[in-house]
C-alpha cells in the first residue's frame, strides 16, 4: 500500500481518537510547553468498568428472576426501552462533546439492548411464529438501518463496528431465509459458496475501512472474514469430494494478504495451509508404514511456513 499524505493524516487522527489527544495538547507539545493533564487514571477507569458490569449483572439477574411476572409491555420496556434511553443519552452526550470512550461504551450497550428488545417485542407480538430466519432478518435489518443512519451523523468507530456486526447477522439470516423458502436452489448455489463469498466481500469492505481513521476494528473483522473464507472453501471442496483442491485456496489468500498487508490474515492463511497439510497427511498416510515420515515432513513444512510468515509479517507496518 502506497503511503501518501492522506494515509498519514488518517493514522494521526486514529491515534488521537484512540488516546484522547486534543489539538491543544499537540500544539503545547510542539511549543515545548507542558500540556494539561487530562488522562483519567487507569484505576479509575477500571472501577468505572467494574461498576458498569455490576449494574448490568444485577439488572440481568433481576430480569431473569422476575421475567415471568412481567407483562408484554413491561418486558419490552425493560429491554428495548433501556436501549433507547441509552441511545438518546449517547446522542445528547455526543453533542456536548463527551469523550470517545464514554460514547463508544454507551452506543455499543444501547445497540445490543435495542437488538435484544426488538427480539423480545417480536416474540411478544407473534408468540406462535416459527420462522427463525425471518425473525433474525427483521431484527438485524432494522438495527443495520439504525446503525447506518447513526454512523452518518455520529462517525465513531464503535458505531461502525456495530453496523458491521448487524450486517453480518443480516447476510447470514438472508441466506438462511432464502434457502428455507427455497428461493435459492441449494443444488445450484451452495451455502458454502455463499459463506466464502461473504467473507471475500467483508475483506473488500475492511480494505476500504483500513484507509480511514476507523482502522482499529480491521483486525477483528479481517479475522472473521478469513474464518468465513477458509471455512466456506473447505466445506465447499469437501462437499464436492475434492478436498485436495483446498490447497489452492491459501494461495489465493496470500494474494489477498499481499493487498491488505494484514498480519491477522497472514496468520490465518498460514494456519489454513498447515491444517490442509495435516488433513492430507492423515488422509493418505495414516495407518501406513510411511506415517512417521509423513509427520516429520509435515513438521518441517510447518516450521518453514512459520519462518516465511514471520518474515513477511515483519515487513508490514
Amino acid at each position: 500500500m502506497k503511503y501518501t499524505k492522506e494515509n498519514h493524516l488518517a493514522e494521526i487522527v486514529s491515534l488521537m481518537q484512540r488516546y484522547n489527544i486534543s489539538l491543544a495538547e499537540i500544539d503545547a507539545y510542539g511549543k515545548g510547553q507542558p500540556a494539561s493533564l487530562k488522562e483519567t487514571p487507569r484505576f479509575i477507569i477500571f472501577l468505572a468498568y467494574l461498576g458498569g458490569f455490576l449494574v448490568l449483572g444485577g439488572f440481568g439477574i433481576y430480569l431473569k428472576d422476575h421475567w415471568v411476572q412481567f407483562s408484554s409491555v413491561e418486558r419490552i420496556a425493560m429491554t428495548y426501552g433501556v436501549g433507547l434511553s441509552l441511545y438518546i443519552s449517547a446522542l445528547a452526550l455526543y453533542k456536548k462533546g463527551a469523550s470517545t470512550l464514554t460514547l463508544s461504551n454507551l452506543f455499543v450497550i444501547a445497540f445490543l439492548f435495542q437488538g435484544g428488545g426488538l427480539s423480545v417485542g417480536l416474540h411478544e407480538l407473534f408468540p406462535d411464529g416459527d420462522n427463525l430466519p425471518l425473525f433474525v432478518l427483521t431484527i438485524s435489518s432494522l438495527m443495520l438501518f439504525q446503525t447506518t443512519v447513526t454512523f452518518y451523523k455520529v462517525p465513531l468507530t464503535s458505531v461502525l463496528f456495530m453496523g458491521l456486526y448487524y450486517l453480518a447477522f443480516t447476510y447470514s439470516a438472508l441466506i438462511a431465509y432464502l434457502l428455507d423458502e427455497m428461493l435459492i436452489p441449494e443444488k445450484l448455489v451452495s451455502v458454502q459458496l455463499l459463506i466464502m463469498l461473504g467473507g471475500t466481500a467483508l475483506i473488500a469492505v475492511m480494505y476500504k475501512v483500513q484507509k480511514t481513521p476507523h482502522r482499529a476494528i480491521c483486525g477483528f473483522w479481517y479475522f472473521m472474514a478469513m474464518i468465513a473464507f477458509y471455512g466456506g472453501a473447505y466445506r465447499l471442496f469437501k462437499a464436492l469430494l475434492y478436498p485436495e483442491l483446498f490447497g489452492l485456496v491459501p494461495l489465493l489468500g496470500l494474494i489477498l494478504v499481499q493487498v491488505t498487508r494484514s498480519k491477522v490474515m497472514l496468520t490465518l492463511t498460514a494456519l489454513a495451509f498447515i491444517g490442509y497439510l495435516g488433513d492430507m497427511t492423515a488422509r493418505y498416510f495414516f495407518e501406513t508404514p510411511w506415517w512417521p515420515l509423513a509427520l516429520v515432513g509435515m513438521g518441517l513444512m510447518t516450521i518453514l511456513v512459520a519462518v516465511l510468515a514471520y518474515r513477511r509479517a515483519r515487513s508490514y507496518k
